[in-house]
């Protein structure tokens, strides 16, 4: 019978023993390694961020209201980040030329976007929309929110929202208004006021809002939802006036105009631009993004600025953001289901 001697002083135990134990404790290692790596590689992506130039896509062109706000806050954002920051203009096809190029961009956050509220009208107006804005990109900040005003011709007997839904329910032959195209929030906006207000109005759109304005003047049109920035040209000519504005509570540059929603509740539109990035962006990167964008536009004298030009800076958190987008987007599911809107 073979005898095995269990003594630990065994030469072959003892070599055995020490073998197990080698081997146990290199498993050990490796693991806490491979951990340590995961977390490390988790937790320093955002420190060594951005360690190279960052673009921006603009899909308005150069000299335009959004890209001049671009150019500013790529100019402090580069201050802040201490690497460049470049904006290239890609404008075209209602913003979807420079959406396409952020969807095919690598996720590393090094290629930010500008979205802007077509993303949210475009499934419900545009036939083969090609994005979904929920699911495609990953919502950073919003740059600003430009509310919409209601404009009519200064010879309109009515100076507020109230007096306009009266007049256009007592005199249905005037009660026309203008877009500046079929689908555009210029065009919804007022669908949206029908809807609210449950009052009719007939739509005549056309190309730009300089033929509107043109159509108003000679008396075809007696309502078009415009930016501001746009209307004050109008009025300053007095060739118009504004009876009410589409943000939540009035506007400082239009403190004696009331909101819309003070005779509405919950009434708000507004033509609004957003940086985002490609889905699938690492969470850390984007949390480092949305810190420095909001640093950026949250400062007072640059939110002041903003509001000078007639639209209100954002800042808010990427959470808000992608809630609001959520919110637009089935806000206007609904206008354009209840007003018989289909793709073109």
């Amino acid at each position: 019978m073979l005898t095995v001697r269990t003594d630990p002083s065994t030469p072959l135990l003892d070599f055995m023993n020490k073998e197990i134990f080698v081997k146990k404790n290199h498993s050990i290692l490796q693991q806490l390694l491979a951990v340590a790596a995961l977390f490390l590689g988790f937790h320093t992506s955002a420190q060594i961020f951005p360690d190279k130039p960052i673009q921006i896509l603009v899909p308005f062109s150069s000299g335009t209201i959004t890209d001049n706000i671009a150019r500013t806050i790529a100019t402090r954002l580069s201050e802040r980040i201490k690497q460049p920051v470049l904006v290239e203009s890609k404008p075209g096809a209602g913003g979807i030329i420079a959406m396409k190029a952020l969807q095919s961009a690598k996720p590393d956050g090094y290629t930010l976007g500008l979205i802007g509220s077509g993303s949210t009208t475009g499934p419900w107006t545009v036939k083969d929309f090609p994005f979904d804005v929920r699911k495609d990109f990953q919502m950073l900040t919003l740059m600003y929110a430009g509310p919409l005003v209601l404009v009519v011709p200064p010879q309109l007997p009515v100076s507020n929202i109230a007096e306009f839904i009266q007049y256009m329910k007592m005199n249905p032959s005037k009660a026309f208004y203008g877009s500046s195209g079929v689908g555009t929030t210029t065009h919804l906006a007022i669908e949206l006021l029908k809807q609210s207000a449950s009052f009719e109005m007939t739509h005549i759109p056309f190309k730009g809002s300089s033929e509107v304005y043109t159509n108003m003047i000679s008396g075809g049109v007696n309502a078009y939802f415009d930016l501001f920035g746009t209307a004050k040209t109008m009025m300053d000519a007095g060739r118009a006036k504004v009876i009410g504005v589409g943000s939540k509570n009035r506007m400082q540059i239009l403190p004696q105009t009331t909101s819309i929603s003070e005779h509405i509740p919950g009434f708000e539109v507004s033509g609004w631009v957003a940086f985002a990035v490609t889905q699938g962006t690492p969470k850390d990167i984007v949390e480092k993004l949305v810190s420095d964008l909001r640093a950026v536009i949250l400062e007072p004298e640059f939110q002041q600025r903003l509001r000078g030009m007639g639209v209100e800076p954002g800042g808010n958190t990427s959470s808000d953001m992608t809630r609001f987008v959520v919110s637009e987007y089935e806000k206007w599911k609904n206008v354009t289901s209840k007003a018989g809107i289909k793709p073109e």
